[in-house]
């Protein structure tokens, strides 16, 4: 009997990947999206028998209850998305990010369902001693509203977890890379539009520290998590990426160099982002034996690449 996934946010920048993949694997799939940008990302499976769209919010009680019956696993990715945004609606953000996290929580354990997947970020551990990697076990120390909003949902997660309702926590880096709705506002896929587009690049903060994980491998990861069936713990957490790619923005940098040789770079002193971080993956490295399939250069060259031939709109 085929597996059917409950999917919030799918149609974002990592869903409409992550919903293809899971079809592939011969899984059924409900996604729930508030459809913000549209149903782009999802709209040419609209016609695949094993793929349902919901439009709705997750912070609807009817709706969710409807919509998860049956479920064997939940892979939340819904969430108003990085610091700018939360700043924009700080009430709104908070609400959707921890508010409808606890609600799709409360009700996938009253229906049964066995596995939770929160999609959580690194940038939970905001400014941190770039001389030392951190770990799962490292100070938290977040510096925006949207990784405070992670880090409480983390925290009720952990709470409310027990043996029939395990939960995994997935702290990624920072995603890039082509996908079916491509985010432009991430540090790679900015720098490419950019440098596309002008020839010149502006760079903040050079020297701050980040972990770097292409989108396709995002999804690999999160695949993988609902296929493993052995779990020591009731709450998991980990940070999902790959040690080799921590990068400092200006090694970003020369890694773009290399794909326009011209390019213009105007290196600014002020420091407009405080984050600062190195992450140890070694802990997931270890448990899903997962290898990295794409690298920034891969990045960059899709990015640059779709611009050429207009791929992206």
């Amino acid at each position: 009997m085929k597996k059917k996934i409950f999917v919030t946010g799918g149609c974002g920048y990592i869903g409409g990947l992550l919903i293809r993949d899971l079809l592939s694997q011969g899984y059924l799939v409900t996604c729930l999206d508030l459809l913000i940008y549209g149903d782009s990302a999802v709209k040419s499976l609209s016609n695949d028998k094993n793929f349902k769209l919901i439009k709705g919010d997750i912070r609807d009680k009817n709706i969710l209850t409807k919509a998860l019956k049956g479920s064997d696993a939940v892979v939340h990715l819904a969430a108003i998305v990085g610091d700018k945004p939360c700043e924009a609606a700080l009430k709104a953000s908070y609400d959707i990010n921890f508010k409808g996290t606890r609600l799709l929580a409360h009700i996938a354990k009253k229906e049964k369902i066995k596995k939770f997947i929160f999609a959580s970020t690194c940038s939970n551990y905001g400014v941190s001693d770039p001389n030392e990697f951190a770990t799962e076990n490292s100070e938290l120390n977040p510096v925006s509203l949207y990784a405070e909003s992670k880090i409480d949902c983390e925290d009720f997660l952990k709470n409310f977890s027990s043996e029939d309702f395990k939960v995994i926590s997935l702290r990624f880096g920072t995603a890039y890379g082509m996908a079916n709705r491509t985010r432009f506002d991430l540090t790679v896929n900015s720098f490419a539009y950019e440098a596309f587009k002008n020839n010149k690049i502006s760079v903040f903060a050079q020297d701050t520290w980040r972990p770097y994980i292409h989108v396709q491998d995002i999804c690999n990861i999160i695949v993988e998590m609902i296929k493993k069936e052995k779990f020591i713990e009731n709450n998991n957490t980990f940070n999902a990426g790959f040690t080799e790619e921590n990068f400092t923005k200006k090694q970003i940098v020369e890694k773009l160099i290399q794909h326009i040789p011209n390019l213009q770079v105007d290196y600014i002193s002020l420091n407009n982002d405080k984050r600062n971080y190195k992450v140890d993956f070694s802990k997931i490295e270890k448990f899903l034996n997962n290898k990295k399939t794409k690298n920034v250069n891969d990045g960059f060259k899709e990015i640059l690449e779709a611009l050429k031939n207009k791929n992206i709109e």
